[in-house]
């Protein structure tokens, strides 16, 4: 009984949440991104939003690199450890890392990797945390979220100041922000608040 109500919940979030809420992070990544060629995103999940984006933005060149690549992936994903990405520099037009950074490890790493393999921009969607509350509601959120597909959540979230230079460090510069981000609609929003939530378009800023 109990795991027949944990799937109907879980189902219910995916419906509400999760569909409406990744058609809202598509357009306003889009808008970052542009018109793009090639298109890579680090930890792409299944591949869902990636072609989404992909045909937003105009992409015939498709790749993903995730840690667990999943049956069910609907684009090629290759294989990721977190670390190096497994591309030439400046290999795609376009990188994405959509709710990605606050899961890693090593954020800088990765974000310094995407820029590498990137020629033009990369496109974030992810957190602002703002004190102690702000990232106990990030973390439930993160909990609820990602518990359908058993992701684990290690409450890493970053101030903007913070944000800011870590894109520094990595050799990028934030070139546009959408910021506060509406992803979801009542009663969702009253927890989920749109301060918390950003994209940002990032360049490489190459010597």
């Amino acid at each position: 009984m109990f795991a027949a109500l944990r799937q109907t919940l879980l189902d219910y979030h995916h419906r509400t949440v999760r569909v409406p809420r990744g058609d809202r992070i598509v357009a306003s990544l889009a808008g970052h991104l542009g018109r793009v060629d090639s298109l890579l995103d680090v930890g792409c999940g299944d591949g869902v939003y990636t072609l989404a984006l992909a045909r937003a933005v105009g992409a015939t060149t498709v790749a993903g690199v995730d840690v667990h690549i999943r049956p069910t992936a609907q684009i090629d994903v290759k294989e990721y450890y977190g670390v190096h990405l497994p591309h030439p520099d400046q290999s795609f037009d376009g990188v994405c890392l959509i709710d990605v950074l606050h899961h890693c490890a090593q954020p800088l790493v990765v974000l310094t990797e995407a820029l590498r393999v990137a020629r033009r921009v990369v496109a974030i969607k992810d957190h602002f945390a703002f004190g102690p509350v702000s990232e106990k509601i990030l973390y439930l959120l993160d909990m609820a979220g990602n518990a359908r597909d058993q992701i684990p959540s290690p409450g890493t979230y970053f101030r903007p100041a913070q944000w800011v230079a870590m894109v520094s460090d990595a050799g990028g510069r934030v070139a546009a922000l959408d910021w506060p981000l509406a992803i979801h609609t009542l009663p969702w929003s009253l927890v989920a608040r749109p301060s918390l939530q950003f994209t940002a378009k990032v360049v490489p800023v190459r010597g």
